[in-house]
């Protein structure tokens, strides 16, 4: 994705070919958009105003800031964002040969027709823009981790919350002995749970859309570190302390 990333800062900063990356959509919903982003989009990318923190994908706000100080509209992110989503992680403007492939972490069309106008237009007017949002978009954004969930007659768990990288919860106990680890995922992302610890190493199978990621396991006393196990969801922040007693 880092190939992503620099296509991106390079066609927002390179004047030779701004004129072909134009997008005003004055009917545009940027809470439609917001929504859509957190959905479909914050599980790969970070986005502060969104609450996205995804790393798989490129950073938003870093790919946008130096444009955005340089002076750049909004109309040409919204441009760029659109031809992103509607063909992932290619670069026709560097070298036509090379770059015609889709990359496997972003499909195309994950969003289409206007929704995708949407999208590139919350995207436009969010990147690199410090702040909160305001109004109606303020009731929108990646789910945050709170609380602490408790295991009860040995099983914890643990769901995945309805958006962005996070469970419900941000750390959890449980009562030394055999443990099962249950996980109900909701979002259209992959996602599992695992733990770590004193010798332990564990995790259910990844899931989607309301499947249960789920394992038992023994734990002693101690501290532990369950964890989303998917690649860059824990470095996003998809993890958690658990407390044995």
């Amino acid at each position: 994705m880092r190939r992503e990333l620099a296509w991106i800062v390079g066609v927002v900063s390179a004047s030779s070919v701004l004129a072909g990356c134009q997008l005003k959509d004055g009917n545009a919903n940027l809470v439609n958009g917001k929504q859509l982003f957190v959905q479909e989009c914050a599980a790969c990318h970070t986005l502060e105003r969104a609450g996205a923190t995804g790393v798989s994908g490129p950073n938003l706000d870093a790919a946008f800031a130096q444009a955005r100080a340089d002076g750049l509209g909004e109309s040409t992110f919204q441009g760029v964002v659109y031809g992103q989503i509607l063909h992932p992680n290619r670069n026709p403007q560097l070298n036509p040969q090379k770059f015609t492939e889709t990359t496997p972490q972003m499909p195309a069309n994950l969003v289409t027709g206007q929704d995708a106008r949407d999208v590139a237009a919350y995207v436009a007017a969010a990147a690199a823009v410090p702040g909160e949002d305001k109004g109606r978009l303020a009731g929108v954004g990646a789910s945050q981790a709170e609380g602490t969930a408790t295991a009860k007659n040995g099983v914890l768990d643990i769901p995945v919350a309805d958006s962005g990288l996070a469970y419900k919860f941000a750390d959890a106990e449980a009562e030394a002995g055999s443990v099962k680890f249950t996980s109900e995922n909701p979002q259209p992302v992959d996602h599992d749970i695992a733990v770590e610890g004193n010798g332990v190493n564990a995790k259910g199978e990844v899931v989607t859309n309301g499947g249960v990621s789920e394992f038992t396991t023994d734990l002693k006393p101690g501290e532990y570190t369950f964890f989303c196990s998917v690649p860059g969801h824990r470095e996003g922040g998809m993890e958690g302390k658990l407390t044995v007693k």
